[in-house]
């Protein structure tokens, strides 16, 4: 019995830990449900952990949508067209509120480039 109980503190106390952390950082880092990846890392093990890796967090330069915009979408309020920047290392076009450029990863901060509409 008391190896049972060790068992358990030793791997799923920690596994849980985990699968919070997991949970947090989808909640910056995810366009998902925080808690199912939470949970999903948890049910799943390593192969969820690895899952999340991959395919839960969003590119670099991604940001959430914030509750404003969400709420004013959800109100029927047409989007507004995206400005479009020039990378300036690769010439892709980006929209003008990433970070950075989601085919060669460099800085957009330097925003010399023509903006223009969608």
């Amino acid at each position: 019995m008391a190896d049972t109980i060790a068992w358990v503190v030793l791997v799923f106390v920690p596994w849980f830990g985990v699968s919070v952390l997991v949970g947090i950082d989808a909640t910056k880092h995810s366009s998902h449900n925080a808690f199912l990846w939470g949970f999903s890392v948890f049910a799943g093990g390593v192969l969820g952990l690895a899952l999340y890796l991959n395919l839960g967090r969003d590119e670099p330069g991604y940001r959430r949508v914030d509750a404003d915009a969400q709420s004013r979408s959800d109100a029927g309020v047409a989007p507004t067209r995206t400005a479009l920047i020039s990378c300036p290392n690769c010439h892709s076009r980006e929209a003008a509120d990433r970070d950075t450029c989601r085919f060669c990863g460099e800085s957009l901060d330097e925003r010399e480039a023509t903006s223009k509409t969608n």
